[in-house]
């Protein structure tokens, strides 16, 4: 009975250890994103320095789940010089039919070195979505009370789908539960073969 029992430990742990590789393998396939720059010139303090931008984002949204667009950016030399006096990166995501968190606009004092921010949409329905993220440059005085002033604008447009896969958190959650439980039924069968009697030898 022992024996038996051994098996289908041994067995389970090798399954459990194959699903929960697969699992770690579908989280680990890369999300297709677009990327387009631009520069924004320092027409505050007329450094001659520009703030450099990447705003990355998915080619295809899924509808319930928070999706990510990334802006990262960057002063260069001329106008971190003016830094210290004080500018702000204003940015404002435009995007029909999402939820947008943390909120829409935003207005994020420039520091030096290479920082980013991140949004988190989250569409209601499956179709094709437009969006542009409008960005300028500004001074302490800023307000998000007022429109932004346009400097540079980025356009591009999204295909959303219909969620249906399990997303990564998920995928990383379910994994971790296969490999403990492959672990462990390989653990039992491991002790289950040091308490099986030994074989007596025939005279």
């Amino acid at each position: 009975m022992k024996i038996k029992r051994q098996t289908i430990f041994l067995i389970a742990g090798l399954l459990l250890l194959a699903v929960s590789g697969f699992l770690f393998s579908r989280r680990a396939i890369p999300v297709s994103s677009q990327s387009q720059a631009v520069a924004l010139s320092d027409w505050i303090y007329r450094s001659g320095g520009n703030l450099n931008v990447m705003v990355t984002y998915p080619e295809k949204l899924e509808t319930g789940r928070k999706n990510l667009i990334t802006v990262a950016y960057e002063a260069d030399d001329a106008l971190e010089s003016v830094l210290a006096d004080g500018v702000v990166f204003d940015l404002q995501l435009d995007m029909l039919k999402t939820v947008i968190q943390p909120q829409k606009r935003m207005l994020i004092p420039v520091e030096s070195g290479r920082k980013t921010f991140v949004w988190e949409v989250e569409p209601f329905n499956a179709g094709f979505s437009e969006a542009s993220i409008s960005m300028a440059l500004g001074d302490k005085s800023l307000s998000g009370n007022y429109a932004i002033t346009t400097q540079q604008k980025i356009d591009f447009s999204m295909e959303i789908a219909e969620s249906t896969a399990a997303t990564r958190g998920e995928l990383s959650t379910w994994g971790f539960i296969c490999l403990g439980g492959g672990l462990l039924s390989l653990l039992a069968a491991y002790l289950l073969n040091k308490k099986k009697p030994p074989v007596k030898k025939r005279k």
